[in-house]
């Protein structure tokens, strides 16, 4: 395991799902704990952004050492407000960003990232698609949350030093945002 902070963003409302997914149920627990398990593989530690229900998943998880839990009470705003309000948690040189609904990533993925770290971001594609995680320098994450006029995460890292690396892991853009996803991911990951 590597001495390295993971963001994992679950403060969303879950409005296309049509119900709240970090707590649906994935193997033997729900989908945002497979995240975190999946994260804590490789990462140190996780900062876990909140917003929606966020007393729930404070209650849930706050007594994990190795759980960072921050509030973004702007959470309804975007994905981006989430990123920078736990931005300053960070406490090492590189971090990876990911989401609470993406209970697939594995230990591999993490570690082929991280083996092409450097002082940018690192954006993994699959079949050209953008997927997670998102590795990126300390340095290079404040300065992508400074940006003026930017409403996306991924906006803000594109101004600044960032590599695209295409790779074959399909689990990469399995993120679950309507029932057909969750469907559809539960029967990929039968495979995996």
């Amino acid at each position: 395991m590597s001495a390295i902070d993971c963001i994992i963003t679950a403060a969303g409302l879950s409005s296309r799902m049509g119900q709240w997914k970090m707590m649906l149920p994935w193997q033997q627990g729900t989908i945002l704990d497979a995240s975190i398990k999946n994260a804590l593989q490789f990462c140190s530690r996780i900062i876990l952004v909140t917003g929606y229900r966020g007393n729930e998943l404070h209650n849930r998880y706050a007594s994990h050492s190795n759980i960072t839990i921050i509030f973004n009470p702007d959470y309804a705003l975007g994905l981006l407000t989430s990123v920078k309000a736990a931005a300053p948690a960070v406490q090492t040189e590189h971090c990876f960003l990911s989401h609470g609904d993406m209970p697939t990533l594995n230990r591999d993925i993490f570690l082929k990232i991280w083996k092409l770290r450097n002082n940018g971001a690192i954006l993994p594609l699959h079949n050209g698609t953008p997927g997670h995680p998102i590795l990126v320098s300390k340095s290079c994450l404040m300065q992508a949350v400074k940006q003026p006029n930017v409403t996306h995460m991924r906006q803000a890292l594109l101004m600044g030093e960032h590599y695209f690396v295409e790779m074959e892991n399909e689990e990469i853009i399995l993120d679950i945002d309507t029932p057909d996803d969750f469907i559809n991911v539960q029967k990929k990951h039968a495979k995996f």
